[in-house]
């Protein structure tokens, strides 16, 4: 008997009757309404049946294979390290963090967020050793317009802190009414936003 898994590079959230869906491949989002969520949900607890596995082939959501392992998820946050007065940037820092968000901005016009998003294999940071990083996030937004722009701000605050052998967690939260925020957490301390900002979203997908 065939065995099917649900892509890789698709991840889901479900909101009642309807599931939000990322398409890292393509970098795009879509919705799942009435038989479609129900039949994925029905997939993910081990429950689908062929009608719902024929429906979810159909649209192009599964890939003959043995199921992976759960996705990472990141801790649920409890604050965030920009609701406090934030220390003076260092103009190095300051200066790296507003090249690396050019630099993100620039791969997102040619890469898909999959291919962005690859594992660092890091060990997860402590939230204090990214405080100087995070500072120089929060000032450069003095000098670069950061209206929507939290994913090229978190792959460059994520990126910066690779460098520095420094592991955490790259969030995508959806709510509906559609919208999406994108947040950089080290444990369950959010560092590129404001803990208010971020609290609301449910996370579609964690990348560490």
């Amino acid at each position: 008997m065939q065995s099917y898994r649900l892509r890789a590079d698709v991840q889901h959230c479900q909101f009642g009757a309807q599931t939000v869906c990322l398409d890292l491949s393509t970098s795009r989002y879509f919705l799942l309404e009435g038989a479609a969520s129900d039949h994925l949900a029905q997939f993910v607890s081990g429950t689908a049946d062929n009608e719902a596995i024929s429906c979810l082939l159909a649209l192009g959501l599964l890939e003959a294979g043995t199921r992976a392992s759960a996705a990472p998820i990141a801790d649920t946050p409890t604050r965030s390290l920009l609701d406090h007065r934030q220390p003076k940037a260092s103009l190095r820092l300051l200066y790296r963090s507003i090249r690396e968000q050019r630099r993100a901005q620039n791969a997102l016009l040619s890469m898909s967020l999959g291919a962005l998003l690859e594992p660092t294999g890091l060990p997860r940071a402590d939230p204090e050793s990214c405080g100087a990083v995070a500072a120089a996030f929060a000032h450069a937004s003095r000098y670069r317009d950061a209206t929507d722009q939290c994913l090229v701000r978190g792959l460059a605050m994520r990126a910066i802190l690779a460098r520095y052998g420094l592991g955490v967690d790259l969030v995508i939260g959806v709510t509906l009414p559609f919208a999406a925020h994108c947040w950089i957490q080290a444990g369950p301390v959010v560092l590129s936003d404001a803990f208010d900002r971020v609290r609301n979203f449910r996370p579609l997908l964690t990348a560490q």
